[in-house]
């Protein structure tokens, strides 16, 4: 009798299974119910397996006990309590044949390439992150079960449903989800939710198949339900570039999507593979060469020896043309949508964007103690762009003073082509690398310095001879960049990338590169200042009082830090000469303007820190 291997995969939904010889052909399958203990009961997994391996083995012509080897990829099988009861129940089912239990995952990847190399996405019911760099590493993200995933069916599905409520509560924009969502599911109007979705038995799965509906009415334009697409491709993007940061993939590798909302659902897939390579650009995605089920034999032939030769597989480079150019596989058809449908993917869009700066978050702070050390020495912060980049730096660095009162020539803005460039176009004066070096030059960029090159394509050539000049004098160099890889990330001491992919309209980085770079000059600045002591609690107390506008700030600054009444705080600004620090030192440690003043100064102008040293010393 020949030798077969049988390999069997399930989840939330359903459960197939393969017979396979040794020279690796399918020469069997089999189908049956849910498999995932987390979403299915002990009797109906039992049974789904059961019948998955009897199909398959009557269409082979085999007796299951008489197999070779047994894998079974299970959702639910990656943690080990759930692994040793199905490794006893495999062991039950088929007595002395030799078996292992792995994940769904584990089979998908092999299922998918062939090889113990690349990263696996599965979304369908539930959601998982697994990648493998030879045998030895592994890593995942994801799958913690339908209650606590994102980017799985039950997720999209839930939120569809949410959306739904809200739209028929009027809380929240009108969308084609309630009326959608309530034929589907064949009840009379939206109050009939509840009843639905609260009966004892109703499961995961029955959530969950709802999500082709919302993807649906998502690809026909409602922007709810393209909302729900957005975060959920997203979400799934976060986990690939975790998976692959801790792989330590850097470079191309191989990115499988598996699981019948990636698989099946062009629109959603083609949301996902642009929300990947907007922060993971060196992931190749691809659909699967074979399905878990065969992934599944292909692991146990290969725990009897057998060498898994790699699919056909071709890796190509990805575009060449950066994220922030691609044209959106959303808005392709941005000119025929109605108004509402323009303004609302524009904001959903900005939304995208505002949430790209959280990963960088930490690079932001190690900046702004690096500036800030610098600055306390003398140092000055010092922004270089061109176009929107160059406005937005010259922006804040405008600000900083009428807000903290900082020093003339303290932050300065340089734009490529100069003051006329705040105005109107000068788009050819961004090519020229020497101008930008020649900028630094010209305002004597030393090693107390730090310079920000802000650059949303990170390859503008007047910021990068900006940035590699003052490199080259010593000062801290910092990009602020909307893509990766690219050159300026390759000079800067401090690298902040918050990836905003494909813009509403291609490359038109005004859009949500320019609203990122704002966020992100903010929270450098106003950072900065803070850690210089220029606020006192979330109080500006280095206002300038230029109008009588922040004069009466002023006063409220003082009244506020003091608790005392506005004509309190008024009679102490003009006993300190208008200086809003000295009226509150003075005020809260009952102590002459002239002995304040000498405090403030011992305490580096920092409120807090003069009077709790004070406070210390009584």
């Amino acid at each position: 009798m020949r030798k077969f291997v049988i390999g069997l995969d399930g989840g939330g939904t359903k459960t197939e299974a393969v017979v396979m010889d040794e020279r690796m052909r399918i020469i069997g399958r089999g189908r049956g119910g849910p498999s995932n203990l987390h979403s299915t009961d002990m009797s109906t997994v039992r049974t789904s397996l059961a019948d998955a391996m009897q199909m398959a083995a009557k269409e082979a012509g085999v007796n299951p006990l008489h197999a070779a080897a047994v894998t079974w990829a299970l959702a639910g099988a990656g943690r080990t309590e759930e692994k040793q009861y199905l490794s006893m129940l495999q062991a039950e089912m088929l007595p002395g044949v030799p078996g292992q239990v792995v994940t769904d995952a584990q089979a998908a990847l092999m299922g998918g390439i062939g090889q113990h190399f690349g990263i696996v996405l599965i979304s369908g019911t539930g959601m998982n992150v697994y990648g493998e760099k030879g045998k030895d590493l592994s890593a995942r993200a994801g799958g913690w079960g339908y209650m606590l995933d994102e980017g799985s069916g039950y997720s999209i599905a839930l939120e569809g449903i949410r959306a739904a409520v809200r739209g028929a509560d009027g809380s929240d924009l009108p969308t084609r989800l309630t009326l959608g969502l309530v034929k589907a599911i064949g009840l009379k109007d939206a109050s009939q939710f509840v009843n639905w979705l609260y009966e004892p038995d109703r499961s995961a799965t029955e959530i969950a198949s709802l999500a082709p509906i919302v993807l649906k009415i998502a690809e026909e334009g409602d922007i709810m339900a393209t909302g729900i697409v957005m975060r959920s491709a997203d979400a799934l993007a976060a986990h690939v570039d975790a998976v692959a940061h801790r792989l330590g993939y850097s470079h191309a590798f191989p990115l499988v999507v598996s699981g019948s909302l990636v698989e099946k659902e062009r629109f959603f897939r083609n949301v996902v593979f642009q929300a990947v390579l907007t922060r993971t650009p060196g992931a190749q995605p691809r659909l699967p060469y074979y399905d878990a089920a065969v992934g599944a034999g292909l692991l146990a032939l290969e725990s009897l020896g057998y060498e898994i030769h790699q699919f056909p597989v071709r890796m190509t480079p990805n575009d060449e043309v950066w994220a922030s150019e691609r044209r959106n596989v959303i808005t392709m058809d941005l000119d025929t949508r109605p108004t509402i449908e323009v303004v609302g993917l524009m904001h959903l869009e900005d939304a995208r964007a505002v949430a790209s700066v959280r990963p960088n978050l930490p690079i932001i702070a190690r900046a702004i103690e690096a500036i800030a050390g610098r600055m306390e020495q003398g140092g000055r912060l010092i922004y270089v762009g061109a176009g929107t980049s160059g406005r937005l730096g010259v922006l804040d660095a405008s600000e900083i003073p009428p807000t903290f009162n900082s020093p003339p020539g303290q932050v300065i803005g340089i734009i490529a082509g100069g003051e006329r460039a705040l105005r109107e176009s000068v788009e050819e004066a961004e090519d020229h690398p020497e101008e930008g070096a020649e900028a630094v030059r010209s305002v004597e960029v030393g090693s107390g310095d730090s310079v920000v090159g802000i650059a949303a394509s990170g390859r503008t050539p007047y910021v990068i001879g900006a940035l590699k000049e003052a490199k080259r004098r010593g000062a801290l160099t910092v990009a602020l960049i909307c893509n990766l890889p690219a050159p300026l990330a390759e000079i800067a001491d401090y690298v902040i990338a918050p990836l905003v992919g494909p813009e509403v309209i291609a490359g038109s980085t005004r859009l949500k590169a320019g609203t990122v770079q704002k966020l992100v000059l903010n929270m450098l600045s106003t950072g900065v200042m803070v850690r210089l002591g220029k606020t006192y609690s979330n109080l500006m107390v280095d206002v300038q009082q230029l109008n009588a506008k922040l004069q009466a700030r002023a006063r409220r600054i003082v009244a506020q830090a003091c608790n005392i009444s506005e004509e309190e705080a008024a009679k102490a600004l003009e006993r300190s000469y208008g200086d809003a620090k000295t009226a509150i030192v003075s005020t809260l440690l009952n102590c002459s303007p002239e002995e304040a003043s000498r405090r403030l100064k011992q305490a580096n102008g920092r409120v807090r820190d003069t009077i709790q040293g004070c406070r210390r010393c009584q």
